[in-house]
């Protein structure tokens, strides 16, 4: 630490001369506590502060309470309601993702757009919630692309990004961390199941990117579709209501065609 603060370049931080002392001490407050409820603190200037060496700790390996994150499953996709919220609760979404760099982007957009898929809805009480966005097909090739254990649930965080008025959220698949329901049978419950995560290997020995990797830009462009991405398109299952309603029409129509001919 003795080089964060030093006071004379030529020596170990402690100075000698009397006049240099004084222009330092200047350039230090100190509050002692109070009664009013005032925060004590010392505060120092320095010239500039050298990051080399530290790492910015990855937000995984805290709580994850309001962090936006995609949660995916075998199916399914699903975003969580602070990231609905991060890009001013708009209903319809593009994913777009970069299958050599592995990463995602959600990007809004309307309706209509091509290759939309709604992302939330509003609730009977007049309030925006997340909505699952069913895609089997992109979830099983995901899934392969990545090896990741089928039967797992995999999380990841996403950075929200601006440029040019136009804000979007990017996950980091390399940075996903995955749960994975295991059999842990106890004497009161045999079938007791436990929930498991697992974070990715490269995470193992360190906390996060030093510093100056982590100022480095996610993403260059956001003009268009950014660079090195490729739309993904979520087909969409009909609904339970709609197939019921098909089977049922085809049934009667059944029982006509049988009436008439008898």
């Amino acid at each position: 630490m003795e080089d964060l603060f030093k006071t004379n370049p030529n020596d170990d931080g402690i100075s000698t001369n009397k006049d240099e002392n004084v222009e330092n001490k200047s350039q230090e407050t100190y509050t002692k506590p109070t009664r009013d409820g005032k925060v004590s603190y010392i505060e120092r200037e320095v010239d500039s502060f050298d990051f080399e060496g530290y790492e910015v700790v990855r937000r995984e390996f805290f709580s994850k309470v309001n962090c936006p994150a995609m949660t995916l499953k075998y199916g399914s996709v699903n975003f969580n309601v602070r990231a609905i919220r991060k890009l001013d609760e708009c209903q319809f979404i593009q994913i777009l993702i970069n299958p050599e760099k592995k990463r995602i982007i959600a990007k809004p957009c309307q309706e209509d757009e091509k290759d939309s898929v709604q992302w939330s809805k509003i609730n009977k009480h007049g309030k925006v919630e997340p909505r699952k966005i069913t895609g089997k097909v992109f979830t099983a090739q995901l899934y392969n692309d990545m090896k990741w254990n089928i039967n797992a649930t995999t999380k990841v965080l996403g950075t929200l990004l601006t440029s040019k008025g136009e804000k979007l959220f990017v996950f980091e698949l390399i940075n996903a961390e995955a749960y994975l329901s295991v059999s842990a049978p106890s004497p009161d419950n045999p079938k007791r199941r436990e929930r498991i995560p697992f974070m990715p290997e490269h995470w193992k020995g360190n906390f996060g990117q030093s510093y100056e990797e982590n100022k480095a830009k996610i993403v260059k462009t956001f003009e268009g579709v950014p660079e090195g991405f490729v739309k993904i398109t979520l087909p969409e299952l009909p609904s339970k209501k709609i197939t019921d309603n098909k089977v049922e029409s085809n049934n009667n129509k059944e029982e006509t065609e049988n009436g008439t001919k008898e």
